[in-house]
């Protein structure tokens, strides 16, 4: 087990597609912040059971650490976590890892700050207390 990886209590597998690759042959930089997307679609559907109808955030910051390249074909696990729960923001922490001669590999680290938005009226506002009781019962000791 990689070290790194023992805060995550959540990861989900994405398969690479021919069109992530870039012309030397690896996942192309921007591709990284599409997995962090997808992989915080899947957290918010299977923790949260999200209602984007009723709960929106957009992201205030984002960051990636890139460690090594990830070549085609195959796939990525990425682990993500929550983390700094503010009134009104959180940090989603990520992880990248693909498998190589049957090895876990870390390719990449990154964090996100969200903060909860309400759409009509164009302002932040504070974080679901109910949302809030959700993390903290799936992440454990975690937060």
């Amino acid at each position: 087990m990689i070290p790194q990886l023992l805060p995550f209590q959540y990861s989900t597998t994405i398969q690479l597609r021919w069109k992530d690759i870039d012309q030397f042959g690896h996942v192309n930089n921007a591709v990284y912040l599409t997995y962090f997307e997808t992989a915080r679609y899947y957290y918010n559907r299977d923790v949260n059971q999200w209602d984007w109808n009723q709960d929106q955030y957009i992201i205030a910051s984002i960051k990636v650490d890139y460690l090594r390249p990830i070549f085609y074909p195959g796939d990525i696990k990425v682990y993500l976590r929550i983390g700094d729960i503010g009134d009104k923001s959180f940090v989603f922490h990520y992880a990248i890892t693909f498998e190589k001669n049957g090895i876990e590999k870390l390719a990449a680290t990154g964090q996100s700050t969200q903060v909860f938005y309400d759409v009509r009226n164009q302002k932040t506002i504070p974080i679901p207390e109910r949302i809030i009781k959700q993390w903290k019962a799936f992440e454990k000791e975690n937060l």
